[in-house]
């Protein structure tokens, strides 16, 4: 019995993961703070995401960011998993093209078959991503962001129906929307909630029982993102940086940056860095 992952390319705020796995046991609840599309191009994966679900050859898994799911176990696995941080590519779910992402908060169901003509180019989109992610050009970024648009848009195509429930991820999937368009500038749960025309003690319960993350954790993880992103790609210093993403304080700035890399500002600007250079002169 063989399980082989290839491992997760990054390029600050996306990441391509392809995987393959003769069994893939049952895992805890998760959920992650990107949105997700997982192409599953071979083998069957039974999921609880939303509802019990099997993802066929030839779908996408949409993952809405915050959104609990829990892979139940499958057998002779391929798949292409994408992340990526919305407003750090300047998209947010009130767009025609990210309008999967709020369908499936919503309650539409979150698997979209991919018609036959058009899985080839889909998979071909998702080595296109990986390979410009270990690029990690100056202008990989906005290639990484056509890439995505014209993968989003084949998912938006293939979608079929507009069933969604009136559940309360709709005031979840508002307030996310608000915090990925405005969470580089200094905004807090009280803005959030006045977006929403909710009190602000509502929205925090509601926000962290339906995603499992606070409004805190949620505005520092698109700042952290954007941070990541233009200290690979950008010479601007650390109090440049810091300020760009809405904290005027570099120490702070620096804490939150390690919280969720588990490394210094300066530390993955150098590794990242050493690695471009690297692939550069293979």
């Amino acid at each position: 019995m063989s399980n082989k992952e290839h491992g997760a390319t990054e390029a600050g705020p996306a990441f391509v993961q392809h995987n393959k796995s003769d069994r893939l046991p049952a895992r805890a609840v998760t959920s992650h703070t990107d949105h997700r599309l997982c192409y599953v191009v071979d083998g069957s994966l039974r999921m609880v995401h939303g509802s019990t679900i099997e993802v066929k050859p030839g779908s996408v898994m949409v993952v809405p960011a915050g959104a609990p799911h829990q892979p139940l176990g499958g057998t002779s696995i391929e798949s292409w998993v994408v992340g990526f941080c919305p407003s750090c590519y300047r998209l947010d779910e009130g767009q025609l093209l990210m309008s999967p992402f709020r369908k499936v908060r919503l309650g539409a169901l979150p698997i979209v078959p991919i018609p036959k003509s058009r899985r080839s180019r889909v998979l071909r989109v998702c080595r296109d991503l990986q390979e410009e992610c270990e690029r990690g050009d100056p202008e990989s970024s906005e290639l990484i962001r056509s890439l995505l648009l014209i993968y989003l848009g084949e998912v938006h195509r293939a979608m079929r129906g507009d069933a969604i429930a009136n559940a309360p991820g709709s005031l979840v999937s508002d307030a996310l929307e608000f915090i990925q368009k405005y969470c580089l500038s200094a905004i807090s749960l009280k803005d959030v909630a006045a977006n929403v025309h909710r009190t602000p003690a509502h929205v925090a319960t509601t926000v962290k029982k339906f995603t499992g993350h606070s409004v805190g954790e949620w505005i520092r993880s698109g700042r952290v993102a954007e941070a990541a992103a233009r200290l690979v790609h950008t010479e601007d210093s650390l109090d440049e940086i810091a300020s760009h993403v809405g904290w005027q304080d570099k120490t702070h700035f620096i804490r939150q940056f390690r919280k969720t890399h588990g490394t210094t500002p300066a530390a993955w600007r150098r590794q990242h860095r050493a690695k471009h250079a690297e692939d550069q002169r293979r």
